[in-house]
């Protein structure tokens, strides 16, 4: 590093580095490969891969425990209630805060019976249009096209779902015609999976038919599919319930979970903050901390000789930390196309989430080569600097 004599200030005033003579001095050891900034930025930027994406890979994992927790039916509730559900109820359960979709369901004794199969029958199952996005929401684990929310006053939808088994023999697709054995014609709407994966039978091999919700004839069971859980669903649930009298004979209202095989209860807000990698951007402090210490430390004698000089330390300082920053930012720009491609893949809501974790490894990475380097100066002493020749 080398001193201008027209960066001093004239004989008998303090000492003082003009702010061209640091920026000069520090755009000179970028360029000539004093600061070894390109080694600095790219280790830097290892780094902050490293952490990022191992936190990255951490929330996605969760996430698709949640996705499955959620799809498979874990968080979603059944009111059975034999012929005592109100269905346009049932579905205005679907506005409530947390509720994804809700409806009412109840099984017939009809069913339908193909020209291509005329020996055997699928089970008939009616539906509000709110029990429709259920089912579709069990299938896709999103949004579908019946939507979620207040279905209540939407019109009923033509045709019928049929589950994954019913639709496989004739290759049944949504807006397919297919014939019935009475010379009919039914209309798919739509094609449901339900796996044999704990959740409840009855449903792998059926036919869901669309009635209005304001039906005067009353459903068996309403459904509630929540997330997050609602602590107080099972009262809500209730709201849906026909009260009236009934004989001693009748069963009493139950509540159950569609699906307790994959727990009875998923805390994914718990598993997010608990994680391991939610120390990643300490780590990043600390590992980069040390890198700016390091660098900046095997200057010493170069920084030693400028203190000899008569270059202030603040005016040292600012310099080293000018030259920090640049390989610093370098280094978080080469790590960049990490969040980016999140953003890009992933929905606004979940990319933002996880793109604010991870930017807290970028910025602790910078903050700590700051520090370290900052470090560095401050320990530099003049005083030392013969015994910084030696040990060079």
């Amino acid at each position: 590093m080398s001193v201008k004599p027209h960066e001093l200030r004239p004989r008998g005033r303090k000492p003082c580095m003009r702010l061209t003579g640091m920026l000069g001095e520090a755009v000179r050891d970028l360029i000539t490969g004093t600061t070894h900034a390109c080694a600095l930025a790219v280790s830097l930027a290892c780094l902050i891969a490293l952490l990022a994406g191992a936190d990255w890979m951490t929330i996605a994992g969760i996430q698709r425990q949640t996705d499955e927790y959620v799809a498979s039916g874990g968080s979603t509730w059944v009111l059975e209630y034999n012929d005592h559900i109100d269905g346009a109820a049932c579905d205005r359960l679907a506005s409530l805060d947390g509720v994804q979709a809700s409806g009412a369901v109840r099984q017939t004794d009809e069913s339908l019976v193909f020209a291509a199969l005329p020996s055997t029958g699928v089970p008939i199952y009616e539906t509000t249009p709110g029990a429709l996005a259920v089912f579709a929401l069990g299938t896709t684990g999103t949004q579908s096209e019946y939507g979620a929310g207040d279905l209540s006053s939407a019109p009923p939808i033509q045709g019928v779902m049929l589950s994954t088994d019913a639709a496989a023999p004739f290759r049944a697709q949504s807006g397919q015609r297919l014939a019935l054995k009475d010379g009919r014609n039914v209309d798919v709407s739509g094609v449901f999976d339900w796996p044999e994966d704990g959740r409840k039978a009855g449903f792998s091999y059926a036919a869901l038919a669309p009635v209005p919700a304001g039906s005067e004839d009353a459903f068996s069971q309403c459904w509630v599919r929540t997330w997050p859980q609602t602590t107080d669903i099972e009262s809500l649930l209730r709201l849906a319930a026909d009260n009236r009298a009934t004989d001693s004979t009748q069963a009493p209202p139950t509540v159950s979970r569609l699906n307790t095989s994959k727990g009875a209860a998923l805390d994914s807000a718990f598993l997010f903050s608990s994680r391991l990698t939610a120390a990643a951007p300490w780590v990043a402090l600390v590992i980069s901390a040390a890198l700016g210490f390091v660098a900046t430390r095997m200057r010493r004698l170069e920084m030693a000789s400028a203190l000899h000089c008569g270059v202030p330390k603040t005016a040292l300082l600012a310099q080293i930390m000018m030259e920090t920053l640049v390989w610093s930012l370098s280094g978080a720009l080469l790590a960049s196309p990490l969040p980016a491609w999140i953003w890009l893949a992933g929905s606004v809501a979940e990319a933002s989430a996880v793109i604010g974790a991870l930017l807290c490894v970028f910025v602790t990475a910078v903050i700590g080569a700051l520090s370290g380097a900052a470090a560095a100066v401050l320990l530099t002493r003049e005083s030392r600097l013969l015994r910084y020749f030696r040990n060079r």
